[in-house]
């Protein structure tokens, strides 16, 4: 269980719209595992949901960024859930008069937060040295603790962030080592190394002088380095995103590079996700694009070396698809997360990427992007993305939340957890108090229902 303040509750209270999937009805049982939901949440007029990450409670940490208004700045927007992603409390974090993004979060040792993402000063945008990398390292209940900005002169995104074995911290994004050209050669991969309270120890760049290159997802190796995954291509074609491939990059301990290598074919093709699975090597999910300019989910499974064993390729001809994150799941196969169609799309294969089946969540009236799928404590799945009317500053999205339970949650009518806010917590007397390890504790919510709760140091 973690800490939570009554303050920290109540201080950005997040509006919770329960919306329905089109199943026809409730499907009511006493076991919460075998059931589904869908939740949304929303600060603002614009809301997203970036990256999800499951939490020692059992719960999980959303994070994404919140516009008050359509043209209001962007603020970094974190909500910590508990089983049912019934919301436990909400902060808002960034600076006055910048516009500040989160993109990846990852609960640390001391049950606190590390957020990474990007941020600019207002009027400061373009490819002429805008965009920092933002490093927020939080408390439990979500207040930050310190904020860090990183980078050089030029533009910096911070796209992932890992807590390393010595305490500290490992993003990795991309930065702008050049102006723009003709050929538009300008982004290497960056990966930076912070101590524990953010302050930088090494930074260390990828690329090609000929290419550009971007990092989007890193995690420490079970040998102490670093394995990143993201993409390369040619110059500006990659920014147009004609022409790039996969890439898998593993470096050791200081960020030397060991290794790297690429994936795809003679298109647009990224990897989003990777991780180290449990046989040494690794997997990532990205997308493969097709002469026909439409984009598949890509999975692609690799020994310690970076060499391919499979690859696998999900969708249809005529739809935009693609993953966003990859899980091992208990059972060694994995759980896919992504977008397909304009649907938030979950797909579950075995351990060869053999397809056990996918899920779409959506409306018709509404168009979600899917970027973040843990499992659960229980076996069943959470998948985080965005829904909304439209994705710019004119229409209104929420982050977007669905616990499934697999092929069997397709084929009954999906239970919505109950909307409810913590409204107070009191002792055994009924006497308002604040949170206190090893106390019995009521915690009393607006819909009535209480919990009795004992948090244990």
């Amino acid at each position: 269980m973690i800490e939570l303040t009554k303050n920290a509750l109540h201080l950005f209270p997040t509006r919770i719209f329960i919306i329905f999937m089109l199943f026809g009805g409730i499907f009511q049982s006493n076991s919460i595992s075998a059931q589904g939901w869908e939740q949304v949440y929303s600060e603002g007029v614009i809301n997203s949901g970036e990256s999800l990450q499951k939490t020692a409670d059992g719960g999980g940490i959303i994070l994404g960024h919140s516009r008050e208004t359509s043209d209001s700045n962007a603020n970094v927007l974190l909500i910590k859930v508990d089983n049912n992603g019934t919301e436990e409390w909400s902060q808002t974090l960034g600076s006055v008069g910048s516009e500040d993004f989160g993109l990846f979060v990852q609960q640390t040792a001391d049950g606190g937060y590390i957020i990474t993402g990007k941020t600019h000063l207002e009027g400061c945008n373009g490819e002429d040295g805008g965009w920092n990398i933002l490093l927020i390292k939080t408390y439990p209940n979500g207040l930050p603790q310190w904020t860090k900005i990183l980078g050089g002169s030029l533009n910096d995104v911070g796209w992932s962030v890992c807590q390393t074995t010595d305490g500290g911290y490992a993003i990795a994004g991309y930065t702008v080592t050049g102006w723009w050209d003709v050929e538009g050669d300008f982004k290497e991969v960056y990966l930076v190394k912070t101590d524990e309270d953010g302050n930088e120890e090494w930074s260390q760049t990828f690329g090609d002088e000929e290419m550009t290159a971007i990092g989007h997802s890193v995690e420490q190796t079970s040998d102490g380095g670093f394995i990143i995954g993201g993409r390369i291509g040619p110059g500006r074609k990659i920014q147009n995103n004609t022409t790039s491939d996969a890439y898998l990059l593993k470096t050791d301990e200081s960020g030397l590079e060991l290794w790297s290598q690429t994936y795809g074919g003679a298109y647009f093709d990224g990897a989003y996700s990777v991780q180290q699975t449990t046989d040494g090597g690794f997997i990532f999910s990205g997308l493969f694009t097709g002469a026909n300019g439409l984009s598949d989910v890509y999975l692609v499974k690799t020994n310690a070396n970076g060499n391919e064993e499979w690859s696998q390729i999900y969708g249809n001809n005529d739809a935009q698809s693609y993953g966003r994150s990859v899980l091992q799941t208990a059972d060694g196969g994995y759980i896919i997360g992504g977008t397909g169609d304009n649907d938030m799309i979950l797909i579950k294969v075995t351990e060869m990427g053999e397809q056990e089946w996918l899920q779409n969540f959506g409306t018709a009236d509404t168009t979600e992007a899917g970027n973040a799928a843990v499992q659960s404590n229980d076996g069943c799945y959470f998948i985080l993305g965005t829904i909304g009317t439209t994705w710019g500053n004119d229409g209104q999205s929420e982050a977007y939340l669905v616990k499934t339970c697999g092929e069997t949650g397709s084929s009954i009518n999906v239970l919505h957890a109950p909307s409810k806010k913590l409204d107070r917590i009191i002792d055994l007397r009924g006497r308002l108090v604040e949170p206190s390890v090893n106390q019995i504790l009521l915690y009393i919510y607006d819909d009535g229902s209480v919990e009795r709760r004992c948090i244990v140091e």
